[in-house]
């Protein structure tokens, strides 16, 4: 299932899931099922975020340490190489993707006791393999975009995506350059710039404009796969403007641009506001028009910050970040549409449970 297409519901994944009994994972490395080379995994996490942060996976290899030949299992082991792709799909009775990447530690772990013999399997997205690369170069790619599909293009990175979402961009008029910095620092600050969202779910990398899927993913509850749950706010991040300025390399006049605040933070808000304002410089504006784009840009990522779901909530692969939800029944103040920034999913023992934080970027 594409993630970011469509929708469901809790009533169709509770029918899907059987009522969502006996937890069970598949983990592929290379082209070979863990299952297959009679692996035990009981303890899995994965963490998938829409920030900026790499996403990534542990898991726990049990039963492979062989007393009699006081070593670990040869055709897991061999399996279990550095760099090797893993894909990882959790569910129930079926399963659906959740993760891919590649391995990028294994620690073998020993003890006293023989179940103390465990291998301890970490892994990352593909932006991992981004900070390997570290540039001094203008580019020549004319826009951010072209820019990122390039790097995005390059060895080992390709190797290890399914595809890629990227939005497209105005061209720059000043060539776009690399100081010194890791492709993944490079992507990051175009980002910024544009106010894009860079992530990687699933192995396909966005590149794309802030919330872009507006439809809900999924409506829960308490009786609707929320096990619990926490609203809070906070405005003490907020300011009333944000002003951008720069210089005109041909002119040397002053270029700026603001925004802002809009939306509802409570009876008091503008009183907390007041004539607050941030001004900062970027360099490389061209106009007016892209110090307030800039401007609008910093404004939402700190109004994304206003108001933060997190809930523990039952074993859902569906779940992920990059897609709206609507929570309904936890509580009047608690219940809105919310935007998914981080799910972790963990298998431990035979239970699944999955935890999300979102946010809200107005009451």
């Amino acid at each position: 299932m594409d993630m970011m297409k469509g929708s469901t519901s809790f009533r169709a994944l509770k029918s899907k899931y059987k009522n969502f009994s006996a937890p069970s994972v598949e983990v592929t490395v290379g082209s070979e099922k863990l299952s297959e080379k009679k692996a035990d995994i009981q303890e899995l996490e994965v963490e998938l975020t829409s920030g900026f942060e790499a996403s990534g996976c542990v898991f726990y290899v049990d039963g492979a340490y062989q007393v009699k030949d006081t070593s670990f299992s040869k055709k897991i082991a061999d399996k279990l190489q550095i760099g090797e792709s893993v894909k990882i799909k959790l569910g129930y009775l079926s399963r659906e993707e959740v993760f891919r990447g590649y391995i990028s530690q294994v620690e073998y772990l020993h003890g006293m006791e023989e179940n103390d013999y465990r291998i301890r399997v970490e892994c990352m997205d593909a932006k991992g393999l981004l900070m390997k690369n570290r540039r001094m170069e203008f580019f020549s790619q004319k826009s951010a975009d072209a820019v990122v599909k390039a790097i995005l293009g390059e060895t080992p990175v390709s190797s290890y995506l399914s595809g890629k979402e990227i939005d497209a961009c105005k061209e720059e008029e000043v060539p776009l350059r690399s100081h010194m910095m890791t492709d993944y620092e490079v992507i990051v600050e175009q980002a910024e710039k544009q106010g894009y969202e860079f992530f990687i779910l699933q192995g396909k990398a966005y590149f794309r404009k802030r919330q872009k899927v507006t439809s809900p993913l999924i409506t829960l509850g308490p009786s609707q796969g929320v096990l619990r749950g926490s609203f809070s706010m906070n405005a003490q991040p907020l300011v009333k403007k944000i002003e951008i300025r720069s210089i005109d390399g041909e002119s040397g006049k002053q270029i700026k641009g603001e925004a802002s605040i809009s939306g509802s933070f409570g009876k008091q808000s503008r009183k907390l506001l007041g004539d607050s304002r941030q001004v900062f410089y970027e360099a490389g504006v061209r106009d007016a028009a892209e110090a307030k784009a800039r401007a609008q840009a910093r404004m939402d990522r700190l109004c994304g910050e206003f108001g933060q779901l997190e809930c523990e909530c039952v074993g859902i692969p569906e779940l992920v970040p990059g897609r709206f939800i609507e929570i309904r029944g936890l509580s009047a103040q608690a219940d809105r549409k919310y935007y998914v920034t981080y799910v972790r999913h963990v298998l431990d023992e035979g239970s699944y449970r999955t935890y999300i934080r979102a946010g809200v970027s107005s009451l």
